[in-house]
């Protein structure tokens, strides 16, 4: 099995966001970065190897500054169901979210959104569902 279908059966199997992670690093995904005007994502792999992923539709407008209640309220959102990943993806360009990094391979794994002037970090509670 390729990267590639490893990482698509690992978006494919999980219900949550810590189940996603948990599978991505079983797949061997050390950390990835979300590019959020482009969706476009660089998954780093052991041995230095990077992947490509993710889908370049329409770029999205990305806010100037970033804002850290709006970034909490659309995970907050997603988590709970109420948003779409697309949908999410808008609401954190409107809070000014320029990318966010998944560091997956740590002691304490963790998701960083960052933007102009500002960043949110918050841990994932890795679990394998």
């Amino acid at each position: 099995m390729t990267i590639s279908e490893k990482i698509q059966a690992a978006y494919a199997a999980a219900k949550n966001y810590p189940a996603l992670a948990a599978k991505l690093l079983a797949a061997g995904v050390l950390s990835y970065t979300v590019d959020t005007s482009t969706s476009l994502i660089i998954y780093r792999l052991n041995g230095g190897l990077i992947h490509l992923g993710g889908h370049a539709g329409e770029p999205l407008d990305i806010a100037p500054n970033f804002d850290e209640a709006l970034t909490i309220k659309a995970i907050r959102e997603n988590q709970q169901g109420k948003t779409t990943y697309p949908e999410f993806m808008r609401s954190i360009a409107d809070a000014g979210v320029r990318f966010y990094e998944a560091s997956l391979k740590t002691e304490k794994p963790k998701v960083t959104y960052i933007g102009i002037g500002g960043f949110y970090e918050e841990d994932i509670p890795m679990r394998n569902e």
